[in-house]
């Protein structure tokens, strides 16, 4: 039987453990059980002995605990051969036990892979990609049931797999809903063309989703901070109402496995956990749509309005809200989930994992299916981290400059890497033929060729297949955008290889890599700015792995750029291109510019306009002054523009929207030991009863009063009305009115998110404040 392999789990049968592949086919799904296969780890020899191994026994309250089998074979460790014991388990369980009583007295290796995902790298088998299985068909419970002889994996286009959306609304009237005391009111479902407002009695809405669950089949489910909060909060409430969520594939009820729901058969995809990865600065699920293109607008009411409008009678706008966020959840999906489909069929494990895991994690899983096929022993993963030298970055050249071109070094990291064989196993210290990075000394061996130079080659050379099949089709057809995700997924995980090398939690951790990386990359920088000088180039600023270079009065610009490329191709093992063309652009100090590209884009960068802990004011008031100075390069305009800002601020004439500050809890707020100003706001609004999730960014704004700044803060979420002077605060007995600290917005947010950038045109604090003329001669 063929078909698509979307995620795999195992059972216990008579004390056994057996593997269960979820799988579909055109005729729907299938589950292959495989009961041949056993759980184990390695230990490194030395000088331990078989004996020692077979003879240890563990006792607990539920038996005794010992291998079941040990053999001795071959393994590399960093390339070279060494031997090893592979310690067979009786059950999967039964591995932690076994590692932590011979860690006592032997090197552990790969004890921590899940079974589930050990089965899959020794078999070949990758989720998201197809799979052939032969064996015995049978029925159980309404499943088709494969009982496997063989399985392989066969690299098959996937077909989009069934995708369910769903969203609750409860019935609360002041702060965050308790799922002791207050009931869903609607579930909102999408799946496909099929669409529903779930409401009436409580009971009836729980059963009724239920159902659609169980009669749509979606393979994936997703919603928009599930985890945290959904799916607990109808547990709960299933319980208290007697309902089974019984929504596996199996007929299971869904369980929480550390924290996380898990769905027997199906994948559970919290899009609040791809969204994290995003470059948005409020991670709500309306920011998040509209970032990605997709955001719904059908609603006429706000999440706090529910109350309200529903004990009004007022219920179909509620429906209607509850529509727009399945919606937005559902465009988001499709947006989003292609990218981690390829990236799970890439690193084998299944979508929801992928979704929930890091790059340095991603990498960590391709490595370990990459060592398997090369007989490679996977080290153990090292929680360190240590400091090393990063990228060299030129001092730029300060003022306002015109007909700048940016040039770009193409993946120079893993260049680097593949050029030099940096990898942990060629890693030497000793005198031999080795290349020799500058600067840090460290030695790596010309041959053979390394771990990660072989993958990188591996990836890049897919990457590059790919990107020529592109060309031949149709931009607009859907294989089209099923390759470009296939090549920037491809593209990303290339790029994340010297980050893993230093990064806390790597097995192949290994800072010599890191550290040689960026030393070769430092001196490549510095030469590369030789050359562009030597060729009559005025460099203004180099960064990592790009420079900033014009030349004046210079008609063939092109040649000459294309001369420079061609130098350093020759002497280096590196593609140089032009990335952006500037017709105007300032650095206000390293990593801090801004510029206008010749086809009229902004580009900002580090500077205070793309941070998230500004009020909306100050990042409007910022992007006009960038705007200004370099359309019309005017600074006095733009500073008359911030002066007229502070009036309109001092009259009364803004906007509450624009004055909310976001900050982002990264822990619980009983857990900073000094409280900022969004963690006071984040307490202020549990008081009343609304709970922000760890990673959640908090929105306030500052009043005026005593006291520090933490403690004139408000969450957004108390705030009733605003006339621009006064917040009117909600609090349990009642309302409570403050004014608006006029003063803090203008001297702690406004004038220093421009401060920066107008000090390097002449101006200081009190000349933004005053009337001091200056002239564009003074800013060259």
């Amino acid at each position: 039987m063929k078909g698509w392999l979307l995620d795999a789990d195992y059972i216990s049968v008579d004390n056994r453990a057996v593997i269960r592949l979820w799988c579909r086919d055109e005729d729907g799904v299938f589950v292959v059980y495989d009961k041949d296969f056993t759980p184990y780890f390695y230990v490194i020899k030395d000088d331990l002995k078989k004996e020692d191994l077979e003879k240890i026994s563990i006792q607990t309250k539920n038996g005794v605990i010992k291998p079941m089998k040990v053999e001795e074979t071959t393994k590399k460790v960093f390339g070279k051969e060494m031997e090893v014991f592979k310690v067979y388990a009786y059950h999967p369980q039964h591995v932690p036990k076994l590692r932590e009583e011979i860690k006592k007295f032997g090197d552990v290796r790969e004890a921590d892979i899940p079974f589930a995902y050990r089965y899959l790298i020794d078999n070949d088998l990758a989720c998201m990609d197809g799979i052939v299985v032969k064996g015995k068909e049978r029925k159980e419970n309404g499943l088709r049931i494969i009982d496997a002889e063989s399985v392989r994996r066969e690299e098959v286009p996937l077909p989009d797999p069934k995708v369910l959306a769903f969203d609750c609304e409860m019935l609360n009237e002041f702060g965050m809903p308790q799922a002791d005391k207050d009931r869903i009111i609607v579930i909102g479902v999408k799946c496909g063309d099929f669409e529903e407002i779930i409401h009436g009695d409580e009971r009836y809405i729980l059963l009724r989703f239920v159902e659609i669950i169980r009669k749509e089949d979606p393979d994936i489910i997703v919603g928009y901070n599930q985890d945290n909060f959904d799916w607990p909060y109808l547990k709960k409430r299933a319980e208290k109402l007697d309902v089974k969520l019984t929504i596996g594939r199996d007929g299971s009820e869904i369980k929480f496995r550390g924290g996380r729901p898990k769905i027997v058969g199906r994948l559970n995809v919290d899009l609040y956990d791809i969204a994290m990865k995003l470059d948005v600065k409020i991670k709500t699920l309306e920011n998040v749509a509209e970032f990605l293109g997709r955001k719904v607008e059908i609603a006429e009411i706000e999440a706090k309005d529910i109350y309200r409008k529903w004990m009004a009678g007022d219920k179909d706008s509620v429906f209607m809200y509850s529509k727009q966020d399945i919606l937005n959840t559902y465009y988001i999906a499709e947006e989003l989930l292609p990218m981690h489909y390829e990236l799970s069929r890439m690193i084998r494990i299944p979508v929801d994992d992928v979704s929930r895991i890091g790059r340095g994690k991603q990498v960590d899983w391709l490595l370990l299916s990459e060592a398997y096929r090369l007989n490679e022993l996977a080290p153990n993963p090292i929680e360190m981290e240590e400091s090393y030298e990063g990228a060299f970055v030129l001092e730029p050249v300060r003022g306002l400059h015109e007909n700048v071109i940016c040039l770009d070094f193409a993946s120079m990291y893993p260049s680097i890497m593949i050029s030099y064989n940096i990898s942990p196993d060629t890693l030497t210290f000793t005198a031999c033929d080795c290349y020799v990075a500058p600067e840090v000394g460290h030695r790596f061996k010309k041959s053979p060729e390394g771990f990660f130079r072989r993958i990188l080659r591996m990836l890049i050379e897919k990457r590059r297949k790919i990107k020529e099949e592109i060309k031949k089709i149709d931009r607009r057809s859907h294989e089209y955008k099923i390759l470009d995700i296939r090549q920037q997924t491809l593209k990303v995980l290339t790029n994340s290889f010297y980050g893993y090398t230093g990064w806390r939690g790597a097995r192949w951790y290994c800072k010599e890599c890191a550290e040689a990386t960026t030393a070769w990359g430092r001196y490549l920088i510095k030469k590369t700015v030789e050359l562009a000088k030597e060729l009559g180039f005025e460099v203004l600023y180099g960064d990592t792995d790009s420079i900033f270079v014009k030349k004046d009065n210079v008609k063939s610009i092109e040649k000459e750029i294309d001369e420079l490329a061609r130098r350093i191709s020759r002497e280096f093992p590196i593609q140089i291109e032009v990335d952006e063309l500037y017709d105007t652009i300032f650095f206000v100090e390293k990593k801090r510019y801004a510029g206008l590209t010749k086809d009229g884009r902004i580009v900002v960068k580090g500077l205070e306009v793309r941070r998230g802990d500004w009020c909306e004011l100050a990042k409007k008031v910022q992007r006009e002054v960038i705007e200004t100075i370099l359309k019309e390069k005017n600074p006095e305009k733009a500073v008359e523009y911030v002066r007229r800002v502070v009036d309109e601020v001092r009259r009364g004439e803004v906007k509450l929207e624009d004055l909310i500050i976001y900050k982002g809890l990264t822990k619980k707020p009983s857990k900073y030991e000094s409280k900022q100003a969004h963690v006071k706001a984040a307490m202020k609004a549990m008081e009343a009863g609304i709970v922000y999730p760890i990673g959640s960014k908090v929105g306030f704004v500052i009043v005026s009063g005593t006291g520090s700044i933490g403690d004139r803060a408000y969450p957004i979420e108390l705030i009733e009305k605003f006339d621009g002077e006064n917040v009117e605060i909600k609090t349990r007995s009642g309302s409570i009115r403050k004014r608006i600290d006029k003063d803090y917005y203008i001297d702690n947010q406004i004038i220093p998110s421009v401060l920066r950038i107008l000090e390097r045109f002449g101006y200081g604090e009190v000349n933004i404040k005053g009337k001091i003329q200056r002239t564009l001669d003074s800013f060259f």
